[in-house]
């Protein structure tokens, strides 16, 4: 209802990344239950096998819930529900750009696994959404400040600032004559008496 100032969803506000992740990963979970592998038994049978097993199964199962993960997350931090959670000093986009990222390595992983055996249609499908899912996050860690984790305290990959360098060290102060006893014959020390 317009003018109800309810606050919801506005796709319009979404950053180029976020609309990457957002459609990279929903896309992928659809494309993940599609043929990746296609088998020909004796010509007449065929049997296809989707992300989730086949070869490299494993790497599947990882990508697909790294993208169910990824999703969920993206889901909370578009409806602000990330804002009250206490991560610690990761923020949500960071921890939104590192599961796009492991989405990206386990994919890619499952992908050339599959490319030596029987490859099927879905697996191209499911790079080509992959390789939109690597934008996002890559845009989404450089928003973040990089790759640098905690408090600014560690090095940084990648767009973050660099820890300021230690100070130079400074030179040691100028060294000073020692003190010369005064002269004798001047004034004799107090409390002497004359004999």
């Amino acid at each position: 209802m317009e003018g109800s100032g309810s606050s919801g969803f506005d796709m319009s506000k979404m950053s180029t990344a976020e609309k990457l992740l957002a459609g990279g990963s929903i896309l992928l979970l659809i494309d993940s239950f599609f043929p990746w592998q296609s088998f020909g038994v004796a010509g007449i049978i065929s049997v296809s096998a989707n992300m989730w097993g086949g070869s490299g199964g494993w790497a599947g199962v990882l990508t697909g819930l790294l993208t169910i993960a990824l999703i969920v997350v993206g889901v909370l931090s578009m409806t602000g529900s990330m804002a009250n959670m206490n991560m610690g000093s990761m923020s949500a986009d960071k921890l939104t750009g590192f599961l796009g990222a492991g989405v990206v390595v386990f994919g890619v992983l499952k992908f050339l696994l599959v490319l030596t055996n029987e490859v099927a249609w879905g697996a191209f499908v499911g790079l080509v959404l992959i390789a939109a899912i690597a934008y996002g996050a890559w845009e989404k860690i450089q928003s973040s400040g990089g790759f640098q984790m905690g408090g600014g305290t560690g090095g940084t990959m990648g767009g973050g600032t660099p820890p300021p360098s230690a100070p130079p060290p400074s030179a040691p102060p100028p060294s000073t004559p020692p003190m010369e006893p005064p002269p004798s014959g001047g004034m004799p020390p107090s409390g002497s008496s004359d004999m």
